[in-house]
């Protein structure tokens, strides 16, 4: 499993916009083999920062969603309101305990 903790950095706007666009990537993620989740996240102390967390089965299923069409047509959608460009972390998840 390979997880993408994503943080998007938006204007009063966009910030406003968030929640629903994630909806909508995890609509489109969802049918790319491999996704597995998608979940908005909130820094208690921080909570006008804008992550989420993506997760697929493989990092190549991963690179599909990141390479597509369908993920850049969302990505300009917000492209308005965008401060500067999104930062990632990738981490390979083990197995539940």
């Amino acid at each position: 499993m390979i997880v993408a903790l994503v943080e998007h950095f938006f204007n009063d706007e966009g910030r406003v916009a968030f929640s629903g666009w994630i909806q909508a990537i995890g609509e489109a993620a969802s049918r790319f083999p491999g996704f597995a989740d998608i979940r908005q996240m909130t820094k208690i102390d921080e909570p006008e920062r804008c992550f989420f967390l993506l997760s697929f089965e493989s990092p190549e299923q991963m690179r599909t969603w990141v390479d597509s069409d369908e993920r850049l047509d969302l990505l300009n959608q917000l492209a308005p309101f965008r401060l500067k460009a999104q930062e990632a972390t990738r981490w390979i998840a083990g197995e539940p305990w």
